[in-house]
């Protein structure tokens, strides 16, 4: 188990909150000992204890820092922040306190807008997923797609979607080329007025509505990030969604990825000047 999976499951329990088994929270939205029980009986398959510190059992223990971490990186994000939700609401005893989180207005807001439904939270782990997607979507994806993480890590949110723009890009660039075999024409016809439209219908002018839409709506959105990014105004970016854009980002490679064999396939030797 990753980060990763304790922050999806974090985040999910807050999309949909569990019954607290008439077990306190004590003030706050999540207890996490309530969501790490909620995570050993959900997935884990672990018979249910009275106790959500679960004594004796090591598996809690095991898995506790990487709850603990996962919060954390949703406080960074601005989604929850420690303590209670207000003023004379009860807390937990001293020592047990740091186990006590609420959702931010902001943080609300994104759970009330849906939340993503890949949360990342290692970057080290994230660099490696983009590193084995490159072995297909080549170096010119992983070098944005790195410098992507590295943006989010460091805290350029701007940058951050500025490259997960260009990576969605490489990913349409890589595939466009591998589909018509012609490298040059289909930079050629990138750079033109409308371009980019032009390369996505020749990968999914003629797919099927279950490979275009998705591929459609990934490397639009992307594009828009991007474009918002790299224009003059000033912008109003934040962490929320630069993760967003990460998030997306990976789905986009991960989808190209799973259905290279479908998006790749010409018709009829299609060639890149029959468009």
């Amino acid at each position: 188990m990753h980060a990763d999976d304790a922050a999806a499951f974090l985040v999910d329990y807050l999309r949909a909150p569990r019954p607290d088994h008439n077990y306190s929270t004590y003030g706050y939205n999540i207890w996490l000992p309530l969501v790490v029980d909620a995570y050993l009986r959900e997935k884990e398959q672990t018979p249910e204890n009275p106790n959500p510190f679960r004594p004796n059992c090591p598996r809690a223990a095991e898995l506790s820092p990487l709850f603990l971490e996962a919060a954390w990186h949703l406080c960074r994000r601005g989604i929850l922040r420690p303590g209670i939700k207000a003023f004379g609401a009860q807390a937990t005893p001293e020592g047990a306190s740091g186990y006590g989180y609420c959702l931010t207005t902001h943080g609300r807001r994104w759970i009330d807008q849906g939340a993503s439904a890949v949360f990342l939270a290692d970057p080290d782990r994230l660099s490696q997923m983009f590193n084995k997607l490159s072995e297909r979507l080549g170096p010119g994806f992983l070098q944005r797609a790195s410098e992507a993480v590295q943006c989010h890590t460091f805290g350029a949110y701007i940058g951050c979607c500025a490259m997960c723009g260009a990576a969605a890009e490489s990913i349409l660039l890589a595939v466009a080329i591998e589909k018509t075999g012609d490298e040059e024409a289909t930079l050629t016809k990138y750079q033109t007025a409308g371009g980019r439209q032009k390369v996505v219908d020749v990968v999914v002018g003629q797919a099927k509505q279950a490979i275009a839409n998705p591929f459609r709506s990934a490397a639009a959105l992307l594009s828009y990030w991007r474009d918002e990014a790299a224009h003059g105004p000033a912008s109003t970016i934040s962490e929320i969604e630069a993760h967003e854009a990460l998030a997306r980002l990976l789905s986009f490679a991960q989808f190209a990825d799973t259905n290279w064999a479908e998006l790749t396939r010409r018709n009829h030797e299609q060639t890149i000047a029959d468009k």
